[in-house]
Parts: C-alpha cells; structure tokens; sequence
C-alpha cells in the first residue's frame, strides 16, 4: 500500500468517525492548502445550505484565516482549531498535520462536540498518522 494511499483511507476514516461518533455533525470535508476538496461526507437526508461554490469560497476564507494565524505561532503556538457560530450552523476547522484542513459543519447551539472532534482527530493521528 502506497503512502498516497493510506493518507487518503485515513482521511475518510476521519471523516466517517465524526459522521459516525457526532450526531449534529452535517457535513465534513478535508481539503489541501490550495482549497480542493479531497474528501467529504454528508449526513443523510442533508441539505447544503451552501452550493459547491460557496463551499469552495469558505473552505478558500478558513484557509486564509489559517496562514494569517500561522504567522503568530513562532509567539503564540500552533493553532488547535477555530469555530465560527452563524444562526443556522457551527463551523469548526482544524488544521491536519499532512497541511490539509478539516472543516466540519454543526447543526444546533453545542459548542461542546469540540472536544469530541478532537478527541476522534487525535486518536486518528496517533493509531493511523496523516
């Protein structure tokens, strides 16, 4: 199995754990530094409220968002995640160690699946690095 390969069963299987493990969880996508979409998963009987352009323009925001906040981390540290709250959704992104970004989308208030987001990328990058 090719390293190209395993990056790519991982990165599905990321995604498919937060579907599977975070009932709120609406969409989850995996993308590379450039903004193209490698990976996705929707929660059945999801409707986008974005189209694939305005999703693409989000992810190309969050990923701007991230190299600005990059410049910072020599004082501040790495960037562990970021959430944006709008009146429909919670967005949460998080920067993946093989510099993709995963970008999740929350149905609902909680604030709390933070944590186990983080928890399911954590134990996929240490059983299963990207």
């Amino acid at each position: 199995m090719s390293v190209i390969q395993t990056v790519n069963e991982n990165e599905e299987k990321l995604l498919n754990m937060i579907l599977g493990e975070i009932p709120s969880t609406r969409i989850a996508i995996i993308c590379d530094h450039d903004g193209n979409i490698l990976w996705n998963s929707v929660r059945d009987n999801t409707t986008s409220y974005l189209n694939i352009d305005e999703t693409k323009e989000s992810l190309k925001r969050s990923l701007d968002s991230w190299n600005s906040r990059d410049k910072l981390s020599p004082k501040i540290g790495n960037g562990k995640y970021a959430i944006v709250a709008y009146d429909k959704i919670k967005r949460i992104t998080v920067p993946l160690p093989n510099n993709h970004l995963l970008f999740v989308s929350l149905e609902g208030e909680e604030f709390g699946n933070i944590k186990n987001i983080m928890t399911i990328v954590d134990w996929v990058n240490s059983n299963m690095p990207l």
